[in-house]
């Protein structure tokens, strides 16, 4: 029996950013799919736009060991799409108007 899946873990590529629209493409071209994670070796040298990191299976509890069975896609599944490299961007306003009082 293969269960359904709660949460997925999509890694995005690193070269460029990922729409929302190839994201939603992906997830509704596996909808009530059998998906499984890819191994470790296959995100390290994959060029996908969007590998599957990890899949946690619906009753999935945090202490549990995780599991690279496969399950299934349902319309209910949540999925968070991690980038390989954040980038962040941090603004000082130094103009006059914040100092006054």
């Amino acid at each position: 029996k293969v269960e359904e899946a709660d949460q997925i873990y999509l890694l995005m590529k690193e070269d460029y950013r990922i729409s929302r629209n190839v994201r939603l493409a992906w997830f509704l071209g596996k909808l009530n799919q059998i998906i499984w994670p890819a191994s470790t070796s296959e995100l390290q040298s994959s060029e996908n736009e969007l590998d599957l990191a990890a899949v946690q299976p619906k009753g999935w509890q945090p202490d549990s060991t995780p599991s690279a069975d496969p399950c299934v896609l349902m319309p209910s599944t949540r999925a968070t799409f991690l980038a390989r490299r954040y980038r962040f961007i941090i603004e000082l306003d130094l103009s006059p108007s914040t100092g006054i009082v």
